[in-house]
């Protein structure tokens, strides 16, 4: 399991669905992010959206 609040804002993440994005806020409660969008292959015109990622949408860190 990842420990979301061990999760610094600039870190980059793999997501469901082979998503790719970056937090720029951890809201401090071990379950949600602010991310940025960096690839979104379903959805194109999604990247450099932000929004908000549950911890189980987290696949793995992928680092800052």
């Amino acid at each position: 399991m990842i420990d979301v609040m061990a999760i610094k804002v600039g870190t980059r993440l793999r997501l469901q669905q082979g998503v790719t994005a970056e937090v720029v806020e951890n809201m401090d409660d071990g379950q949600w992010l602010q991310v940025r969008y960096l690839e979104v292959p379903a959805r194109p015109d999604d990247v450099g959206s932000v929004e908000l990622c549950h911890a189980q949408d987290i696949i793995r860190v992928l680092g800052e």
